[in-house]
């Protein structure tokens, strides 16, 4: 492209209203962005960047394209009639990082496209995980806080005595001490921050969540990953950098999340594991059932030679990997929604 050609399209691009920064979550970092005539069209969250507080819509004829990072029913887990009208209107769009497994009852068009795994992809893009021949423990389990899924995997880690065999991290539980010996910036951070400071708050490293960069030193320590998803809510498909830094590590894994939480992760263009992990478990109702289910998955994974699954399921490991290194891929939902929007300068 011409410099010239270049810098008049980035004049259009400059005009649009999207104070945000909604698209740069959509399109890749190459500049310019398309144009989005500002008298039609503008860009908003929303909500706050809190996730508590839904932001006014404005009194204007203009379509609102509206970005959410976070999960919601509307009408089941939010209760329009306190805040009034829902916050988007029949005229407007919403990029949405969940799927419901009903329609989700918002009032205008929709596209899911997931902040969390385009921010995943962005924030390790240059974050290469080497496969090592041989590993010092079976499985990365980071648990986080001990919501239900997640307690009930710990115990049965607990009971069957497979803490020592495992990289394990359960907040005031457990944390194997292997952990804190990785000498990267991300490892360092998370080591000198107290327990208290990261069971109740969002932490942010470099300007973003640091949950959301990979760890090489745990990363390349394990043969697998259990990932241990935000949700267990059946009604509800909302993968998050969790399952993500799994991909883009390329590493096989169990999820303890919703049910049909893989084959929802399949319908959106990944890859999963099954035969060669039994994923039987993602067809389960009760969470207890599901999460025990999963367990017995990674029990029977250990009978396995790791270095002949990595063999087997090397094409699905590239794939997913691939994919999440792939910006377009991630947000194609959201660029065919948004299509129809721009204006030809």
């Amino acid at each position: 492209m011409l410099s010239s050609e270049f810098n008049r399209l980035m004049n259009y691009a400059h005009m649009n209203d999207d104070p945000f920064g909604v698209l740069s979550a959509v399109y890749d970092n190459e500049l310019p962005h398309p144009y989005f005539n500002p008298k039609y069209i503008a860009f908003s969250k929303l909500r706050d960047f809190d996730h508590n507080n839904w932001l006014t819509r404005e009194k204007s004829n203009r379509t609102i394209v509206f970005e959410d990072l976070e999960y919601i029913i509307p009408g089941e887990k939010l209760n329009w009639d306190a805040i009034g009208n829902p916050p988007c209107t029949e005229q407007d769009k919403l990029i949405t990082s969940s799927i419901t497994v009903n329609d989700h009852l918002w009032p205008c068009e929709y596209a899911f496209s997931s902040w969390h795994l385009v921010q995943t992809h962005m924030i390790n893009e240059n974050t290469y995980v080497q496969q090592q021949d041989t590993r010092p423990y079976f499985a990365d389990i980071l648990l986080g806080n001990l919501k239900p899924h997640r307690k009930i995997f710990f115990e049965l880690l607990q009971t069957t005595d497979q803490l020592d065999n495992n990289l394990v991290n359960a907040f005031g539980q457990y944390k194997t001490p292997y952990i804190d010996s990785g000498t990267d910036e991300i490892d360092l951070f998370f080591k000198n921050i107290k327990l208290k400071e990261y069971t109740n708050t969002t932490l942010f490293f470099k300007g973003n969540f640091a949950s959301q960069y990979i760890s090489k030193h745990i990363q390349e320590s394990t043969w697998y990953s259990v990932v241990a998803e935000t949700l267990d809510d059946n009604r509800l498909f909302f993968p998050t950098e969790k399952t993500g830094k799994a991909m883009i590590s390329g590493k096989p894994f169990i999820v303890l999340g919703s049910k049909h939480f893989l084959k929802n992760l399949r319908s959106i263009g990944f890859k999963t594991f099954h035969p060669i992990i039994d994923e039987s478990y993602d067809l389960i109702d009760s969470i207890e059932l599901r999460t025990r289910a999963a367990y017995s998955s990674f029990i029977e994974l250990q009978k396995q030679d790791p270095l002949n699954v990595r063999k087997k399921l090397q094409d699905v490991l590239d794939h997913n990997e691939k994919c999440m290194r792939n910006k377009a891929f991630l947000t194609q939902r959201a660029r065919n929604l948004l299509q129809n929007l721009q204006t030809t300068v």
